[in-house]
């Protein structure tokens, strides 16, 4: 017999809350210890009672506190960040979008394939072609937090989904982190996903681990970082008939609704398999010299005290960069599935083992000369040199043969040798105006000539003498080969040699943002030519025009009492919808109230809803893992809603949501992709807790 913890779980975590919130209305003052805050647990001493001796022993104290870096990961400069400690919006972390976007393209699941639906959302974090529909799930090295705390500091994540245990999806996030000493962090985090899926053959299990520390001393610098992903979905290929969601009435026969596990999907034994390991490791050297200073303290214009202040102050540092990535994908199938590929099988026409992998090796090496280490030094100027090392391996007909028992196992390898050359001007330090501007060309190698142009600025100023305001502009220039994978690919189903010609892409934006005002707006334009992009039947294509993107993203938020209302709404245009089909509207709108329990827990019940207009939306394909375009079917002009309770208290967040809600009214059409809708109503139950000893 199998129990069922959940509920006792949830009525285990509901009894800590009421404890936490009865022991806090019942105490007069208390501090606690949190993020960034340095706080001690002393006993007030009654200042008439001068015969009141003190304890001979004194208990030692220690603060709490935690910074947060996250650094540029091809010359490691830092910027501070903070951390995700705030309650809103926390419910949406269960969805694949997990508010990085406002709506993606997916399988439905969390770790399934993703694509965004907002043009600038879209990165490329990894060099390998077939890993890029998972970077929703990985960290680059960009994304990875480092730390410098003063105590061990854990955070525990689970979110999970209520009712049949058959279609459950769980998501479990650890990670730890503690200083050695004053200079050294070390820390790792662990990421579980499976999501057994409420569509047939839609699962995923995803394993995502990283190890990661710094080293920071006044001379020397070092980050590092490991990451070990694991990610494997089952592919169903899609439902085979819209009507099932559409139109159930009609499918099953006068009900008013079909049960999602029991629609016929297309692929019954496909299976798709992403395995990548990367090291990045950044250091530098700083020389410099120590500057010595005298502090006064004054008490009525009267000098009682002089403090002398030794720092060092670095001019010139020696930067060095090391990144390894090996990623590898395969794709397998006990049968070819003749009839979803329009019969075509060029490998063997029984069964499909399609694998391919690359491994880069990058090196960067640096010499930067310090912003502000003089007061004519006004920004920092660093010139770098960078050998990038690539190996692809794929299937080729003429390999010799691995292994007698695989026919797949013919394999062969290509190699690409690249040097770089470039510099970066930067102004970081101040409030009024900072910039960064970065240039680098390949000087050696096949693509020789290749270019990259890229900067950003921001201005801070005060608008009606009270509410500050920020601007900023960012923009680029690229000149690029397309992916070696676009160009030469080999496999069971799919297989392309192709030469494609530089893409040009050249991009201008500009950022307006009033926080006291709650309003943020975003303009942007975009041009691109030469783009290379999957067509109508699934394969690397070149479009010679131009394209141009025109967006414009607007936030606002609202508040009356405790009534709050928060908009994003993001308006796009592509002039070539054939080539680069976008929807033109794309909003999310949240109504909550905000309010306090207890005066300790901070709630925030609400709906919220996501919303963006009809477009014909890029199909996915299993074989490659790859989002092609079509003419043939929309998806979108669906309100996708959600009833939710989000509260935080102390150190714990957790939230119940009633996911998709609009499924018991709205007019059944709700697609993420086409032929693979969103999942079903379900209730949703997520917790967060730090520790911070």
């Amino acid at each position: 017999m199998r129990i069922n913890l959940k509920p006792i779980f949830f009525l285990f975590l509901f009894g800590i809350s009421l404890n936490a919130i009865a022991q806090r209305t019942m105490e007069t003052s208390q501090t606690s210890r949190g993020l960034g805050t340095n706080q001690n647990n002393t006993q007030k001493q009654d200042d008439n009672d001068k015969s009141k001796t003190s304890s001979p022993v004194d208990e030692k104290v220690v603060a709490s506190r935690i910074r947060i870096w996250q650094i540029d990961d091809f010359l490691g400069e830092r910027t501070a960040v903070k951390p995700d400690t705030l309650p809103l919006n926390f419910q949406n972390l269960t969805f694949p979008e997990r508010n990085k976007t406002l709506s993606s393209e997916n399988l439905g699941n969390l770790g399934s394939p993703f694509q965004t639906k907002i043009f600038s959302d879209r990165t490329e974090k990894t060099p390998f072609l077939f890993m890029r529909p998972y970077d929703n799930w990985i960290k680059a090295p960009s994304e990875q937090f480092f730390y410098n705390t003063t105590t061990p500091y854990t955070n525990i994540n689970y979110f999970t989904t209520f009712g049949n245990e058959t279609t459950q999806e769980e998501n479990f996030k650890v990670l730890f982190t503690v200083n050695a000493n004053k200079y050294l962090n070390v820390g790792f985090d662990y990421e579980i996903i499976y999501a057994r899926g409420f569509y047939d053959k839609n699962s995923t299990r995803d394993k995502l681990a990283n190890i990661f520390g710094n080293y920071l001393s006044p001379r020397y610098e070092a980050f590092w970082k490991f990451s070990n992903s694991y990610l494997e979905n089952l592919e169903n290929g899609g439902i085979t008939d819209d009507r099932y969601i559409t139109n159930p009435l009609l499918m099953s026969g006068g009900l008013r609704e079909y049960e999602s596990l029991s629609i016929p999907v297309a692929l019954n034994d496909a299976k798709s398999l992403v395995k990548s390991r990367n090291f990045f490791f950044n250091h530098k050297y700083n020389i410099g010299f120590e500057r010595t200073t005298i502090k006064k303290d004054t008490v009525n214009a009267k000098t009682i005290k002089n403090d002398t202040i030794t720092e060092f102050i670095p001019v010139t540092s020696i930067i060095h960069t090391l990144y390894i990535d090996q990623s590898q994908k395969s794709y397998r199938s006990t049968s070819a599935e003749l009839a979803y590929y329009d019969s075509i099988a060029h490998i063997d026409n029984s069964y499909t083992a399609d694998t391919c992998s690359i491994l880069q090796i990058r090196n960067t090496f640096g010499l930067s000369l310090r912003e502000g280490f003089h007061q004519w030094a006004k920004f920092g100027l660093t010139g770098f040199l960078e050998h990038d090392f690539r190996r692809y391996t794929y299937y080729s007909r003429t390999a010799e043969l691995r292994d007698t028992a695989n026919v797949f196992s013919r394999l062969t390898t290509y190699d690409k040798n690249l040097v770089w050359a470039g510099g970066e001007l930067s102004k970081r330090q101040g409030s009024i105006l900072t910039y960064d501007a970065l240039a680098k060309i390949c000087v050696f190698g096949e693509d020789m000539g290749d270019f990259e142009l890229k900067g950003n600025l921001n201005t801070t100023f005060k608008l009606w003498n009270h509410h500050p305001v920020s601007l900023s502009a960012s923009g680029y220039v690229k000149n690029l080969h397309p992916d070696y994978f676009l160009e030469h690919y080999y496999s069971n189903h799919f297989i392309w040699d192709n030469h494609f010609i530089r893409e040009n892409r050249t991009r201008i934006s500009g950022t307006l943002n009033i926080p006291t005002l709650g309003f943020t707006a975003n303009a942007s334009v975009e041009n691109l030519t030469n783009m290379v992009y999957f067509n109508n039947h699934a394969l690397p294509d070149q479009y010679s025009g131009n394209i141009q993107v025109l967006s414009f993203n607007w936030k606002q938020h609202l508040s009356a009492g405790i009534i709050n209302w928060d908009n994003n709404a993001i308006y796009q245009l592509s002039s070539n919808q054939t080539i680069l089909p976008l929807p033109d509207l794309t909003v999310y709108s949240n109504l909550y109230l905000k309010f306090l329990v207890s005066k300790v827990m901070t709630s925030h019940i609400g709906i919220d809803c996501q919303y963006h207009s009809a477009y014909y939306a890029p199909a996915y394909m299993p074989a490659t893992g790859q989002f092609y375009n079509q003419q043939e079917t929309k998806v979108g002009n669906y309100p996708l809603m959600n009833l939710y309770g989000n509260f935080h208290l102390k150190r714990m967040r957790f939230f119940v949501m009633y996911s998709h809600i609009s499924h018991l009214f709205a007019e059944p059409n709700y697609f993420s992709a086409p032929h693979y809708p969103i999942n079903p109503s379900v209730i949703k139950f997520g917790l967060s807790w730090n520790f911070y000893d």
